[in-house]
């Protein structure tokens, strides 16, 4: 298998150290990637002011097979990062468009449009299954995913559950081969299609577990779960901004723990009265701060 090409790094590098009939070409095709990738080869090379077997030059010297690799390359970055590609930057700007705005009114909305997608007997069937569990493995890889697996076992951990986080591939895999009927595992993924997540749910599953996934529908990490909140996360188009969905995976995690907590009843009152203390007493801790944060 070829190793993945970021052709618009490597033509910017023959923009700034190619040879003449190279930075030629390489100005052109970056100056209108989509152009360039349906463009015939004499049409680029007329356009550039060099001769065709130049183009064919400048693809293999980049690593591809030839001309239409080149274009095939070419699609690709426009496909995969054409929003990043046309960026010139959004206007510093004041008022109901600052950055704070723009941020808060990002995580509402995200907040809202998760809030539709679950419901009382979602919620209620996962938290029975936690509180129902003598042990639960958390997973999740990539950068959304694996934080909010740590957030869910600091809101779970303090209830006194029997928990494990694994954002390492392998260890997710090595995890679910000791899952049992009275394990559940969680997984994140926003794409639904984290390969190490999917054979881990695959592995608890032979050996009993219950799967519950976060994860779009009709992805190979919802088909293998037992129950699915089914959150797909879209792209909004603001290239400088991060992503909102740390924002409704906070809300899907914090209302499944507060149902999870109701189930579990009084129970676990003396778990959070023994966190609490221990703070107070062992950092000189503020008694009126929330618990453990």
């Amino acid at each position: 298998m070829k190793p993945l090409i970021d052709v618009v790094t490597l033509l910017q590098a023959k923009l700034a150290n190619g040879t003449k009939a190279e930075q030629s070409l390489a100005a052109v095709i970056l100056d209108d990637l989509p152009g360039a990738s349906s463009s015939s080869i004499a049409a680029l090379a007329k356009k550039a002011g060099v001769s065709e077997p130049t183009v064919t030059r400048l693809a293999t010297s980049l690593g591809l097979d030839g001309t239409r690799e080149l274009k095939i390359a070419l699609a690709q970055a426009i496909a995969i990062g054409g929003a990043y590609l046309s960026s010139e930057g959004e206007p510093i700007s004041l008022g109901e468009h600052s950055s704070i705005g723009t941020i808060s009114n990002s995580a509402i909305r995200t907040i809202n449009e998760v809030s539709e997608i679950l419901n009382d007997e979602l919620v209620e069937t996962i938290a029975k299954a936690l509180a129902g569990a003598d042990k639960i493995q958390i997973l999740g890889t990539g950068g959304i995913s694996s934080m909010a697996a740590e957030l869910t076992e600091f809101r779970l951990f303090r209830l006194g559950f029997n928990l494990t986080t694994r954002l390492d591939g392998r260890l997710q895999r090595m995890t679910a081969s000791l899952a049992n009927t009275s394990t559940v595992v969680i997984g994140f993924s926003l794409s639904g299609a984290a390969s190490s997540v999917v054979d881990s749910f695959n592995i608890a599953r032979q050996y009993g577990a219950q799967t519950i996934a976060i994860a779009p529908p009709d992805t190979p990490l919802a088909r293998c779960a037992h129950i699915v909140v089914p959150y797909r996360y879209v792209e909004d188009g603001q290239v400088y901004k991060p992503n909102s969905a740390s924002f409704a995976l906070m809300t899907i995690i914090d209302t499944i723990a507060y149902r999870t907590t109701q189930i579990l009843g009084p129970e676990i009152v003396d778990n959070l009265r023994r966190i609490k203390q221990t703070l107070t007493i062992a950092e000189d801790y503020d008694s009126t701060l929330p618990l453990g944060d």
